[in-house]
């Protein structure tokens, strides 16, 4: 069964443990995936664990951005996985590789790149007056079609929405990450939940979407939303 496993969020279900930042897991037959890997170590360690995930089992490390909230549990990884392919923005590769064994493969990214036979990533996005400048996201083909997974969506997710269907030639099946509305007011939040009606047939927005940006796309999305909080696995087929 292809899954994916929301292992990091601000919120959490089921005794799972709740923290600021993302992760999640993607399980498909031929590989796994691990998106990000939120802000600490022992959180994550301690929902891997909850989930009974094996992390030597990891394949893929794909990291969003370099934030403190999406980079905090790669320590934890690494103590228990040294053989992966790591997948960073390509300014930031000489960083990352100087704590890095020489058994993981730092791999930069700028364009948009096929990752695996089933995952691609977007290429960097500029995000205006962010930092980073840059941040990429991860689309992977299901069987229900193509997901989007976001670590912040700095660069706005309805563009990051825009240029996944401009690479996927199709409707997305799911969004789901940071969609990076914390900030923003009602209005705009409504204004981004309509225009994403146009790219994907469900959303599952989390992290620093904020609370009152999920309780809203909740209402606008209806049964079209899904949830997303640490310890919730939705299949993927």
């Amino acid at each position: 069964m292809e899954n994916l496993k929301i292992l990091y969020d601000n919120t959490a279900v089921n005794d799972f443990a709740p923290d600021w930042g993302f992760s999640a897991l993607v399980e498909l037959s031929e590989e796994t995936i691990l998106f990000d890997t939120g802000a600490k170590p022992e959180v994550l360690a301690e929902n891997i664990e909850r989930f009974g995930i094996d992390p030597s089992e990891i394949d893929t490390v794909f990291i969003s951005h370099n934030h403190w909230d999406h980079t905090g549990g790669l320590p934890y990884l690494l103590e228990k996985n040294r053989i992966f392919e790591l997948f960073i923005p390509e300014p930031d590769c000489p960083e990352f590789e100087e704590n890095l064994p020489e058994s993981v493969v730092c791999v930069p990214i700028s364009a948009p790149t096929y990752i695996s036979e089933r995952a691609i990533s977007t290429g960097i996005m500029t995000t205006g007056m962010e930092k980073p400048a840059y941040e990429h996201s991860l689309i992977v083909s299901t069987a229900e079609g193509f997901l989007l997974l976001t670590g912040c969506s700095h660069p706005g997710i309805v563009e990051i929405a825009k240029k996944a269907v401009t690479i996927c030639g199709e409707e997305l099946f799911l969004i789901v990450g940071g969609f990076h509305l914390y900030k923003s007011a009602d209005e705009r939040i409504i204004e981004v939940a309509e225009e994403l009606k146009r790219f994907t047939r469900f959303v599952a927005p989390c992290h620093c979407t904020g609370e009152r940006g999920i309780e809203l796309f909740k209402e606008i999305w209806r049964d079209r939303f899904v949830e997303a909080a640490a310890g919730v696995e939705i299949p993927l087929e």
